[in-house]
């Protein structure tokens, strides 16, 4: 297990999670619980996810945040969260970069099956 000293939201995560936590839709609470349960996970292991292989990372993700690596939790409801490890004056932080649906995933990773 590899710890992180902190957990950041690119704003785009946040505002997803902010919409999923007001959105009274069957399992969008539920969905927005699970993102925020993963912080003391992250913590304790920032490499919990599952990996993507550095190829297979969306040119768009990777040029919009510079992505050197990519990490994917499954959340309820078929939503996943896409976080990324980085190391900033000596300290490994993870960063949170997108928290998307189904639909927007597939469109990311055509054909990956999980």
């Amino acid at each position: 297990m590899i710890p992180a000293s902190a957990v950041l939201l690119s704003d785009r995560a946040a505002e997803s999670l902010a919409v999923l936590a007001a959105d009274s839709a069957h399992g969008s609470g539920a969905t927005a619980r699970r993102a925020r349960a993963l912080k003391p996970v992250l913590l304790v292991d920032c490499l919990h996810g599952e990996v993507v292989r550095k190829s297979s990372i969306p040119r768009s993700l990777r040029e919009h945040y510079g992505l050197e690596n990519l990490y994917v939790e499954d959340l309820p409801a078929f939503w996943r969260l896409l976080y990324t490890a980085v190391k900033q004056d000596g300290r490994r932080i993870v960063v949170v970069i997108e928290i998307v649906d189904h639909k927007e995933y597939s469109r990311w990773f055509p054909g990956r099956r999980r």
